[in-house]
Formats: C-alpha cells, structure tokens, sequence
C-alpha cells in the first residue's frame, strides 16, 4: 500500500503550524549576534516532518510535508513500535488522512504529491536472504546495496523511479521472513503514463488506481533479474555455460551512456534476446521451486488483500471526501498579505484599529469579535480553520485594500510581474538582486542575478535556493552553483510565459484557433503589475490584443 510521500507545497497554512503545541520548530537565530536568519524550520512529528522554507521575496512560507503514512497511522494509534512492519490497508490509510486533514488544517484536494511510495510487506515461505542475495539488474541497471545499514537493502535507481527491496523483519527484529517490495515515485508522469490518476493527497483514496498499481508492483518484480544458485554450470554445455556466466553479471546487461540513439536501441535489442535465452535456461536447468515467481504471486495476493475494500468501507471513504470538500479549509488572509498589513499599519498608523472601512464592519478591533453583524447566526472562524463561502464585506475576511478581481475567479491571475529589469542600486555599482533580494556590490556590466561563481562563496544562500527548484535536478550535468543560478535567471521569464500563455487560453480556449464572441478587454481584467508584464512583448507579434 502506499507509505512514503513527499509535498513541496503543502496547502496548509504556516501561521496555524507554527501554533500546534505538537510541533516544535526551532527558530534558527545567529549566536554571535542573536539574529534571526532565514533558514528553513523543521518539525518532526509522528513520523512525518514539516518544513517551513522562507519565500524568497517577502515575509512567509512555503510548507513541505515528507514522511511515512503507514508510520503516521501507527503513531496515531499508539503502536510506534510497529513502524510500518505490519500491514497497512485503505481503511487504515482513511484513518491516517483523516487525521492529518484534521489535526494540521490542510487542505488534501490541493496538497500535490511530488513523490509516492507504493509496495507490500510479503511473507515469503523461504529466507529473504535468497532473494536479495541474488539480485542481478533491473531495466539494464545494476541493485546496489546500503553498507552503512546491517539490514540487507537493496535498490535500484532509474530517472523516474525507484525499486526497492529490503528484509523488513530483520529490520524490526521479526522471526518472520519478511519482504520489503517497493517502488518509490520520483516524476509523478511516471504514474500518469501508467493510466494512474494519483496528484494530489485526496487521490490517495482514488480506488479506481488500486489494481493498476498493484499490476504495475507485480510487473517491476518480474522484471527483475536475479541469479539461481541451484544451477549447476557443470552441467552446461559451453554455449550455455557462456550465457548463464553474463546473464548473473550486472555489467552484462549495462549500456553505456555515450551511444547514439540508434547504437543504444540496437544494444537494448541485443540485451533483450540474451534474457530470454537466460530466463528459458534458468527455467530448464532450475532444481526446485520457481521463487521468484512464487514470489511474485505473494506479493498479487497481498496487495490485493490490502486494498480490497467493501461498500461499507467505500461509503465512509465518500462520506470523508463530501466534508472535506464541505469544509474547505478558508485561508482568510494569508502569511504574505497578512505581513504586508502590518507593515501598511506601521506606516500609515491612521489606517488601523480605529479607522472606518468602507461597505465593511465597524473599525478592526484588537481583539475581534467572535461574531459578525455582516455573517448572520455565523462565528467568525479563526485564522487555518474551517470557513465555508463567507462573504467579503468583513473585516476579517478582506484586507482594507479589495484586490480587482476575486482570487476565486478562474480569471484571477495572481502572477508576479516580470521585475527583471528594474533592480535597485544600494551604492556606487551595487544592484540587488530582483528574485533572491542579495545584495551584489561589483557586479559585471548587465548582471541583474546572483551566479554560480556568488553561490559557490556563499553556501547557506545556495542551501536555502537549491531546496526551491525541482526544475534540472535530475538528469543535469550542470553542476548544484551552475544549475541554481540557472534556475533563478528562470524565474521572471517563466512568469511572464506563464501568464501570456493563461490568457491566451482564457481568450481562444483550450484549441487556440477560434476568437471569443467577446473582446478581450471584456473578458479578462488583469492588474497593472500584469499590464507591466504583459508589455514586454508590446510592439511584437506576440502582443496580445488586452
């Protein structure tokens, strides 16, 4: 069943973390000069751990969720000590995401998955040793083995994925032989391409994905292959004595990274009638049981019994999903413009505590009331909890300044304008940086980014960034300094892309070809940051017709 997951962008919000007694961030503080520096925060807590990462621009943060959900549900139990040895089923993981919707105020229908993990603790009728022990490749690619952990533990590493196998009962000190069979989902695509609807937190309880998935665990165990110390080579003519000696080499079945297209796919052909030459001389010359089929059926069967699910059990799972749409989670003001208002009052004293705000309540108390004249027989819900569709003519609801256009709207376009050429100076040559906010005292004639060569000196600032993207970290040969300043001179490119290509579809639809019945300037509003955006193209045949 799925255990592991990882969410960069967690939809809860980090005002409300930071309050739960339960988890205990430390506050990062400079001890020479008692400073808070911005440095990602961390909680851990029941097997699951929070981070709360600095924006890059303004006060807030972005929140990070990775951990076990088979661990979490055993915590919440009382059975920590089982850790995620026994076995977890859909009525335990409704249990474990009830309780995480509920006990952190997150909202599961927006929390995108970034990674999942999937698999099974199998009971096997022989020594688990057997199958680790001769493991050979995967997918022309060799297991490796942890040494610095006394339970055997295998994986092997593709760009999309990763197939783990490990002894789960030496691991918890079991008399039983357990298996560990799992695979670890790095690109979510791997999954959409498998006909696997799995994004976001909520689709965990998608039972429609069950038996796919289990199809595809099955499939990536018989795929690998493993070595059989039954055969006797004695027994071998030369020609096969020559097969089963490269069939049990993880070398064998490498292909080099330097081919040609054309070179690897004949070398992929070549690679494949060699494993059926092996596979057929392993089942011919095999004494004993086939185990690693054997092994395959168990891992069918207990997945199966993991996720089976009755009409009770699928009619809480819907009752679940009905009140956490019902109850959507009404972030009333969020960290970032919850600072900026404070920094407004700061600077315009006049505008607080006893200023009138028009067609709203009567003045911003201190200490609000728990009711609203405007939200009949309502309470007024406190910041992260629960809210429903309340109305926008409160206090407590709005800033003193309405935004142009709902952010419900599907209209909205809340993107950044592109601010990449208009750095400010702090000295004679200095510029600061438009997206990490650091300061570049001699920069080089046109720089407006922090580079790979102000990174490489500075390696707190480089943490901190190289945790944000997601963008080049696999497959790039650019090294960690290159890749990171590479990803922030992206950064006001790509909003200025993404918001062209949202109105070009808001204008001609999804095809692209057909005008609207309506002008543009009917249809959409944007905000003068946009506009500024926007005119980046002005005079060109990108322009748009806004």
């Amino acid at each position: 069943m799925y255990d592991g997951t990882k969410i960069n962008h967690l939809a809860a919000s980090a005002t409300l973390l930071l309050s739960i007694d339960r988890l205990k961030f430390a506050l990062p503080i400079n001890e020479q000069t008692g400073e808070v520096i911005r440095r990602p925060r961390r909680a851990d807590d029941r097997g699951l751990t929070f981070t709360l990462i600095p924006q890059l621009s303004g006060n807030g943060y972005r929140v990070e969720l990775k951990g076990s959900l088979h661990n979490f549900y055993n915590h919440v139990r009382d059975r920590a000590a089982l850790g995620n040895s026994d076995q977890f089923i859909v009525d335990h993981l409704l249990t474990a995401l009830d309780h995480l919707v509920t006990a952190y105020q997150i909202d599961p229908f927006n929390s995108k998955l970034n990674n999942i993990e999937f698999g099974v603790n199998v009971a096997l009728p022989f020594p688990v040793a057997l199958v680790l022990q001769n493991l050979v490749s995967y997918k022309n690619r060799p297991f490796t083995r942890d040494t610095r952990s006394d339970t055997l533990y295998y994986q092997c590493e593709t760009q999309r994925y990763v197939v783990k196998l490990y002894d789960k009962g030496h691991q918890y000190g079991l008399t039983t032989n357990l298996l560990r069979v799992e695979v670890k989902v790095l690109r979510m695509e791997y999954l959409r391409s498998r006909g696997v609807c799995l994004t976001t937190l909520a689709d965990l309880l998608n039972v429609a994905n069950y038996e796919t998935i289990g199809a595809l665990l099955v499939d990536t165990f018989k795929a690998i292959i493993f070595d059989d110390p039954t055969i006797d080579p004695t027994r071998l003519t030369s020609r096969e004595r020559s097969i089963y000696e490269n069939g049990r080499n993880p070398r064998f079945w490498h292909i080099p990274d330097d081919l040609t297209p054309t070179q690897a796919n004949t070398n992929r052909q070549r690679l494949h009638r060699a494993e059926q030459r092996y596979r057929a001389l392993l089942s011919h010359y095999r004494r004993g049981a086939d185990w690693q089929t054997k092994t395959a059926e168990l891992i069918a069967q207990t997945w199966e019994q993991l996720t089976t699910v009755s009409d009770d059990l699928l009619t809480r799972i819907d009752q679940h999903r009905a009140a956490w749409t019902d109850l959507t989670f009404g972030l009333l003001l969020s960290d970032k413009i919850q600072a900026e208002k404070l920094e407004d009052n700061k600077k315009n004293p006049q505008n607080t505590d006893t200023q009138k705000i028009p067609n709203s309540c009567d003045g911003a108390a201190i200490n609000p009331p728990e009711t609203c004249h405007e939200l009949t027989n309502l309470t007024i819900p406190v910041y992260g909890i629960f809210s429903g569709n309340l109305p926008a003519t409160c206090h407590e609801l709005t800033t003193p300044e309405k935004p142009d256009l709902s952010r419900n709207n599907p209209l909205y376009l809340g993107v950044i304008h592109d601010t990449s050429n208009t750095h400010t100076t702090t000295g004679p040559g200095a510029i600061i940086c438009p997206v990490t906010k650091v300061k570049i005292d001699d920069p080089w004639p046109g720089q407006i980014f922090v580079t790979q060569t102000t990174l490489r000196t500075d390696r707190d600032l480089l943490t901190e960034l190289e945790q944000l993207f997601t963008c080049y970290r696999k497959g790039s040969k650019e090294d960690q300094p290159t890749r990171t300043a590479h990803n922030v001179r992206n950064i006001p490119s790509n909003i200025r892309n993404n918001l062209r290509r949202k109105l070009i579809r808001t204008i001609y639809g999804p095809g692209g070809g057909q005008l609207s019945l309506f002008a543009a300037s009917d249809m959409v509003r944007i905000t003068d940051q946009e506009r500024a955006a926007l005119d980046y193209w002005k005079g060109t045949r990108f322009e748009l017709p806004i």
